[in-house]
């Protein structure tokens, strides 16, 4: 079976509440210096090599690891509604922005993963929501997905940590 857009079942689910406005939250998410700074697991650097944060449009980016490591990864958005809503389809790249396996996962990982993040006021702080669905996998890329929930709650966990001490610079 194929998973698609309405996969429940395969289903990552992370929410964090930060201390900053959602206009704020909105510009670390869309602004590709501040995104670059920010996203990753710990420990890696990132660099945004194009943004066009728009219906259509893409974003391609590198990261290393400690571990001297590189890799890529891709973001076509399929909605930009400020300061509420980012949906994009995420991959792996290559460093052209061409769709790539992932380049560390025993089995096969999903080709592309259904992003959507919300922001929603909570207080004097904004509530972050990632829910990310495979698309278009296959039964074993899914069941590699959903096997790796418990590590991605690790990484996702990891870059929201980052997030935080990135907003805690702006105080």
């Amino acid at each position: 079976m194929n998973s698609t857009d309405t996969d429940t079942e395969a289903r990552f689910v992370i929410t964090r509440t930060f201390n900053a406005s959602r206009e704020r939250m909105w510009e670390a998410w869309t602004d590709p210096a501040q995104l670059a700074a920010w996203n990753g697991p710990k420990g890696t650097t990132g660099t945004t090599l194009a943004a066009d944060v728009r219906a259509g449009g893409l974003l391609h980016w590198r990261m290393e690891t400690p571990e001297g490591m590189t890799m890529w990864g891709r973001a076509v958005y399929r909605e930009v509604t400020p300061p509420a809503r980012l949906v994009y389809i995420q991959s792996f790249s290559d460093e052209t922005g061409g769709i790539a396996r992932a380049p560390f996962f025993e089995g096969r990982w999903p080709m592309e993963m259904l992003t959507e993040v919300t922001f929603e006021e909570d207080g004097a702080g904004t509530r972050v929501t990632l829910v990310w669905t495979p698309l278009n996998a296959e039964a074993d890329e899914r069941a590699n997905f959903i096997g790796n929930i418990p590590s991605m709650h690790g990484g996702w966990g990891g870059s929201f940590d980052r997030l935080d001490a990135f907003l805690a610079d702006d105080a």
